[in-house]
């Protein structure tokens, strides 16, 4: 099956909102039904550590006294939630490329959940720090560290390398992503509002267009163009194949190899015509070099004539 690149972000800026959200958009509807069972199957996971403490609070085993078990639950809660949502990374990049997406897709980045741990705790604190100092920090930083876990889970980076690259992919861009922040909520509630139903693919639209500018900002930032995947090789065009292919095209030697079995090119010969073809003499060698001349023969003795004979 072919893969179908989706385009983002043609324009001179680092990115745009209607490329992105159109982006967003026409994956939903290609890739809708993969995706919805996707969040499915994630939204089954995430539900069995809140279900499981809500029967142990109903059999009274997490009561205010049992800390311990309290704090297990919280634990687990927050290990299914950033393997769901580092998961969900990787399937919405997979779906940008065209890939074909399943459930598993969302669970091969487990291996990265200690490092998404470090990313998560580093920035919220920061961000946190950041909405005490009369929140304009606050809402900068968050939005300079949403992309951290696209560079652990696609690039592979470490915690505070992806925390950097995040930083850097957003500088010149910040004004537009609070827009786009905007842009996005007021999709999530025409999706509530259309009877709860909507909002799921307002969910999905709204995911794939975070996915789509992570992708175009970094394309656009040089200093991290080392982490960008090579161009692709360039592809011969159907009017240069079909040209390949005219057989009035092709030059006279080939064409008389084609036509004669067991004819070769000009300037190529089989091995069994090498074997058979004689050596090469050596060449004379120059005329600066003294040639030793044989003798001439001497001249034969001189005989005496014959005396004619004299008539009977």
């Amino acid at each position: 099956m072919t893969q179908e690149l989706v385009q983002v972000a043609t324009n001179d800026e680092k990115f745009a909102i209607d490329d992105v959200i159109g982006s967003g958009w026409l994956v939903t509807k290609k890739q809708w039904w993969p995706l919805l069972c996707i969040l499915g199957v994630n939204g089954l996971v995430a539900s069995l550590v809140p279900l499981a403490s809500f029967v142990m609070g109903f059999g009274g085993a997490m009561s205010m006294d049992n800390i311990g078990l309290q704090l297990l639950m919280g634990f687990l809660s927050a290990v299914v939630a950033f393997t769901v949502e580092i998961g969900m990374m990787n399937v919405y990049l997979m779906a940008l490329d065209g890939k074909k997406i399943n459930a598993d897709d969302c669970f091969r980045c487990i291996k990265f959940l200690p490092s998404y741990f470090v990313v998560a705790l580093l920035s919220r604190m920061a961000i946190g720090l950041g909405y005490l100092c009369f929140i304009v920090p606050g809402v900068i930083l968050q939005i300079s560290f949403q992309f951290a876990g696209y560079f652990l889970v696609e690039k592979k980076l470490g915690p505070i390398a992806a925390l950097k690259a995040s930083w850097m992919i957003c500088d010149g861009a910040r004004w537009q992503l609070v827009l786009l922040a905007v842009v996005s909520y007021f999709i999530h509630v025409f999706g509530v509002l259309c009877f709860l139903i909507g909002a799921i693919p307002a969910f999905m639209v709204n995911s794939l267009a975070n996915a789509a500018t992570y992708r175009s900002l970094l394309a656009k930032t040089p200093a991290l163009a080392h982490l960008m995947p090579p161009p692709p090789p360039p592809q011969l065009s159907e009017e240069a194949v079909l040209e390949l292919l005219d057989y009035d095209s092709w030059p006279e030697h080939l064409k008389v190899s084609a036509q004669t079995p067991g004819t070769q090119t000009p300037g190529t010969q089989t091995p069994e015509a090498a074997a058979e073809t004689p050596a090469t003499p050596l060449e004379a060698p120059p005329a600066s070099v003294e040639t030793p001349v044989a003798p001439a023969a001497a001249p034969a003795a001189e005989q005496p004539p014959e005396k004619p004979e004299s008539p009977q």
